[in-house]
């Protein structure tokens, strides 16, 4: 049996109920007019899916020393508050209250590393990111460092505000690390043959001087405490100015910013972008076929990305066979 790594790995996890009313007009009080919502809203759409991402950690990664749930006070009736792997921490407990109420999940991410209890080694997951086969210590830290994919592109496209929120990632990464210096120092890091396909990008934008963006995968994401403390010690002044924002903006920077950093000092182990994780935008056509792959636990990860779907009742009930399929017993964070 291969020795796992001898450190402790949390996993920190945000959570919003959109469709409670307490919710909803506590945001409406806040939001321009005409960016009022409604319990239809997509963005804020609770699946009723969290609990199997519960079982999941309980029955795929046994090892995870403390799971932080981290909501603005709202909890699912069915959660176990006494279970001694739970943090059941809120907004308030970490954000400074001058920043509060927030709604954008960036100042959320911007400020874990503030979270009572929080050990060095922790994962970063969205609530539409699912476990659903067994997985390593090793899958998320190696060597005491994050596994991690450094993969170029170029931004050029998007929409708003993601667009911005790339540039101002991107102009801070360009105003502190030289390219050429990043490259030389951990080429074998940059030019990796687990990237497959991928490395290509990599030569093909070897000759530009700056940093022109890196693939983003919308996945789980090991961090360490001590790199989030390093660049809010370097430049306060754009995370403190995102901090100020109640909702997403253009003038935001992200938590990719803290990956960018991290792959930019060479503080990460590489891995193949791919290996045991999938991500899928859920449609109408494809729901079976990622049931299908959850009942199979084809992937150790899967993201299930919401979309406008026409039968959302249909693609949630078939969601739900899958997982209650291979999750059938309820964990030591439920009642």
């Amino acid at each position: 049996m291969k020795k796992s790594e001898p450190y402790d790995i949390d996993f920190v996890i945000p959570w919003v109920d959109g469709s409670d009313p307490a919710w909803i007009e506590e945001f409406n009080k806040y939001v321009s007019r005409d960016s009022q919502i409604d319990s239809r809203n997509i963005r804020y759409r609770d699946y009723g899916l969290l609990k199997y991402w519960f079982r999941g950690v309980q029955k795929f990664t046994p090892w995870v020393r403390k799971v932080h749930f981290i909501t603005c006070g709202q909890k699912p009736d069915w959660l176990n508050t006494n279970c001694p792997k739970l943090n059941w921490v809120k907004h308030s407990d970490y954000i400074p209250n001058e920043y509060l109420p927030v709604f954008s999940s960036h100042p959320i991410e911007l400020c874990m590393h503030k979270i009572e209890g929080l050990t060095e080694h922790f994962v970063y997951f969205n609530d539409d990111c699912f476990l659903t086969s067994a997985v390593e210590k090793e899958f998320y830290f190696k060597k005491g460092l994050p596994c991690d994919s450094a993969i170029l592109e170029v931004k050029t496209s998007g929409t708003l505000p993601m667009l911005g929120i790339n540039f101002n990632n991107l102009n801070i990464i360009n105003s502190h690390f030289s390219k050429k210096e990043v490259l030389r120092k951990n080429f074998f890091k940059w030019f990796n043959l687990k990237y497959g396909k991928s490395l290509w990008q990599n030569i093909d934008l070897f000759p530009w001087k700056k940093f022109t963006g890196f693939i983003n995968p919308h996945m789980p994401q090991p961090f360490t405490k001590t790199l989030f403390e390093e660049i809010w010690n370097v430049c306060p002044e754009p995370l403190e100015k995102t901090m100020e924002n109640k909702f997403r903006s253009s003038f935001d920077v992200n938590q990719w910013l803290f990956r960018h950093w991290a792959l930019c000092k060479g503080d990460f182990f590489p891995v193949n972008p791919h290996k045991g994780k999938r991500c899928f935008d859920l449609t109408d056509s494809n729901a079976s076929d990622i049931a299908g792959f959850i009942k199979k636990q084809a992937y150790k990860e899967i993201v299930i990305n919401d979309s406008d779907l026409t039968d959302f009742e249909s693609a949630l009930e078939k969601l739900k066979d899958a997982f209650e399929y291979i999750l059938p017993e309820k964990s030591e964070f439920e009642k």
